[in-house]
């Protein structure tokens, strides 16, 4: 008699997980229960390991139901129990959590769009550090990717306040994490920096304290990437500072000085992207413009007397874009620069109707009867 082991149920809450249904973490926890019950009965060689776990919480997190991300971390919140089940021959099988059961349920807060889901996030982020730190055999770290979710959550949530020290304080976590250990795995890479500048730049809601405060966070944050010590700015990097610019500083010449020199850097470094692009037309105004681009050894706009908004990234210096990645190439420029493009009137039916119809003069005309003879 054929009997179900591991690797077919496994299989099947894969199945499941890829599916994208939205019952299917609810499906894929009752075949986990299944295998929990059968692992008691002598019958079945059947009993829930690491990955039967793994697979039911990635379940969850594709069904995209609303508390798929509480579901997840309740399977989660089991795995760390360290459940045990019998072995047919002799022996019991202990279950442990991995760095993919902790990715897996993080990455589900980090898409959420519920109001808790970056603070979740960030709680299970700090569980797995303390943990690590504080038990003599624990082999669990958090890599890079468990950073960058938590930091990308908290940067594009609308709910959490000081968001940009929250980002930079995770950031400084992650960097005393790999001096300690040293692996590769912990190394803070670009993408965590320019989610933190990201962070910073969408602290505009918040009122002037936060605002300062977000701004020496991006500063301090640009610094330590031009140091070189783990990773150098980029064309994002640019961008993002100048967004900063645009929507932490108020108006004036402060700004406009910061601004510029910044546009300058990553001319000098080949890092003008299309965002940097656009952000330095939202940090200077259109009269300044040109007369910037003038001074940077580029003055056509202002010799042909053009619009700030008309120019664009491809016609700059090669050097400037020199070294910008293609995908960071386009422009993003705002409707507030863009040329207003004139719609093509519609035709409707009304106006069809109101058309009078063009009849051409015929010549000679002929009728016909039904014996075919002229009439």
């Amino acid at each position: 008699e054929l009997k179900p082991n591991n690797i077919v149920v496994n299989s099947v809450i894969d199945a499941w997980a890829r599916s994208g249904s939205p019952d299917a973490g609810e499906r894929s926890l009752a075949l986990l229960h299944k295998m929990e019950v059968q692992s008691r009965m002598d019958d079945y060689d059947v009993r829930p390991d690491t990955i039967s776990f793994n697979t039911c919480i990635k379940a969850f997190c594709n069904s995209n139901s609303a508390d798929a991300p509480f579901k997840a971390e309740e399977v989660l919140s089991k795995l760390e129990t360290n459940p045990q089940y019998p072995k047919k021959h002799g022996g019991v099988l202990t279950v442990r959590p991995n760095r993919l059961s902790y990715n897996t349920v993080i990455n589900a807060w980090a898409k959420s769009s519920l109001p808790e889901s970056a603070m979740r996030a960030e709680d299970l982020l700090l569980r797995m550090i303390k943990t690590f730190k504080s038990d003599t055999f624990a082999t669990i770290t958090p890599d890079s990717v468990t950073f960058a979710s938590v930091l990308n959550a908290l940067a594009k949530s609308r709910t959490v306040r000081f968001k940009a020290e929250k980002c930079y304080s995770i950031l400084k976590a992650m960097i005393e994490l790999h001096e300690d250990d040293g692996s590769y795995d912990t190394k803070p890479n670009i993408i965590c920096y320019n989610t933190v500048l990201n962070a910073c730049a969408f602290s505009a809601r918040g009122m002037g304290e936060e605002k300062r405060q977000a701004m020496k966070v991006a500063v301090g944050t640009f610094n330590k990437m031009r140091q070189g010590k783990y990773v150098s700015p980029d064309a994002v990097s640019y961008g993002n500072m100048l967004k900063c610019c645009a929507n932490l500083m108020p108006p004036g010449n402060q700004r406009n000085a910061m601004a510029s020199r910044l546009f300058m850097s990553g001319s000098d470094e080949g890092l003008i992207g299309g965002m940097a692009l656009d952000e330095i037309r939202r940090c200077v105004p259109p009269r300044a413009f040109l007369p910037l681009l003038a001074d940077m050894g580029y003055d056509d706009p202002i010799r042909r007397r053009r619009k700030a908004h008309a120019v664009e990234l491809r016609e700059l210096p090669r050097k400037w874009t020199a070294n910008v990645k293609r995908s960071d190439m386009a422009s993003r420029q705002r409707a507030s620069f863009a040329k207003p493009k004139k719609t093509p009137e519609r035709r409707t039916r009304r106006h069809e109707e109101k058309v009078k119809p063009v009849i051409r003069r015929p010549g000679l005309l002929f009728e016909y009867g039904s014996s075919g003879k002229d009439m």
